[in-house]
């Protein structure tokens, strides 16, 4: 049994090799020639489809995150390749990432955060975790869910609201949708130009589903016009070749890394192994024990301190938001074929950061109504 294993699978080495023979290969010179004795092929992000496997032994295609619009799922299913994915992995991550930068922005715009209207397209799992967080804080949060609605069963959305209602009212736009063109809703350029000419004049979008979610000329335009006032975008349009002036026109702009917390990573690779396992009929090896994070605990004295800029400073202490923007705008100046390679390699290389509940907040004097809110953010309390 021989599994070609992504290197940017954390534990991928440790765990697959309870199955078979591991082959790491950087998931960006993946290539036909490299699977031609593989039995099973676990990545990230990497394109799955004819073009790679035609002609391969592989019946096994891990992807160790939750979106699967870069796998070619018809043709790997008439191929009679089993495929699978690691929905709810990167979730909190990916919550993480973008309550740090809702925060960013409130501190830096000077806009207090609680008392505003979010709108939220898709309440699934990440969807519902910004809810719970934005609720937390005093945002009113306009739920928006067609699929969800249309389920009878649902009784929480058929309280949602259609897309139409909630846009004009909100002073955030935040959607967390797959990327679908086909059936009754599909989210492909779901904000187009009628859609964000609908919106709140000068409300902030925040896009950390997919990039193709929006218009990207739509967007352009509305920045340029205020009609959105600010994006903070992780995802693009026809990443990795983003569009450099819809980069520029952002607040902030980073390079696809909300769900790349060392958690988020951990969780993907573990997902598939479970699922090879249970493809193969083997029991799972015990896992391996997460490691220390490097800041354990963040102590500060917050006695008539604001709730949101205790906040702030929290989330930043461990985001990596700011840096990640500032690292992404030295790739707006290169030439193209440079510019899509580093795009990549932010990715790939990217720094170790953990997720916010790896970290306990000790916060002297701090109101039990802060403590709320630093709890619900993800962040452990002292337990005495």
């Amino acid at each position: 049994m021989k599994i070609v294993c992504d290197t940017n699978l954390p534990l991928g080495r440790t765990l697959f090799s309870t199955l078979g023979q591991v082959t790491l290969v950087d998931g960006g010179r993946l290539s036909k020639a490299l699977l031609q004795d593989a039995d099973m092929l676990m990545v990230r992000d990497t394109p799955v489809n004819a073009a790679l496997l035609e002609g391969t032994p592989v019946r096994f295609v891990g992807t160790a995150v939750t979106g699967t619009d870069h796998m070619d799922k018809p043709w790997l299913s008439q191929a009679g390749i089993r495929w699978v994915h690691a929905p709810r992995a990167n979730g909190e991550s990916v919550a993480d990432y973008c309550l740090a930068a809702l925060l960013e922005h409130g501190h830096t715009r000077h806009r207090r955060l609680a008392g505003a209207t979010v709108a939220l397209i898709g309440v699934g799992w990440i969807g519902g975790m910004v809810r719970r967080r934005c609720e937390a804080l005093g945002m009113r949060v306009l739920c928006c869910d067609p699929p969800r609605k249309d389920n009878p069963r649902d009784a929480e959305a058929q309280a949602f609201q259609p897309l139409d209602e909630v846009l004009p009212e909100a002073d955030y736009v935040i959607p967390f949708v797959p990327l679908t063109k086909d059936g009754p809703h599909p989210t492909w350029h779901m904000l187009d130009a009628a859609a964000l000419g609908r919106t709140k004049y000068g409300a902030t979008l925040i896009n950390m589903a997919r990039g193709a979610v929006c218009d990207t000329p739509a967007l352009i335009a509305a920045l340029k016009e205020g009609q959105i006032g600010d994006a903070l975008l992780d995802v693009w349009e026809n990443e990795p070749d983003f569009s450099t002036e819809l980069a520029g026109l952002t607040f902030l702009a980073t390079p696809h890394l909300a769900g790349h917390s060392y958690e988020g990573k951990v969780n993907g690779t573990v997902a598939v192994y479970h699922a090879a396992c249970a493809y193969l009929g083997k029991q799972p090896a015990i896992l391996p024990v997460m490691p220390p994070p490097v800041v354990p605990k963040i102590e500060a004295n917050v006695q008539g301190r604001d709730d949101e800029e205790v906040l702030w400073f929290l989330t930043q202490r461990l985001s990596m938001v700011v840096a990640d923007h500032l690292n992404f705008q030295d790739l707006i100046a290169l030439p193209e074929p440079i510019r899509r390679r580093r795009f990549m390699a932010q990715r790939r290389t990217y720094p170790y950061r953990r997720q916010f509940s790896a970290t306990t907040a000790v916060l002297h004097h701090a109101t039990p109504t802060l403590l709320a809110k630093v709890s619900a953010l993800g962040f452990k309390l002292p337990t005495a």
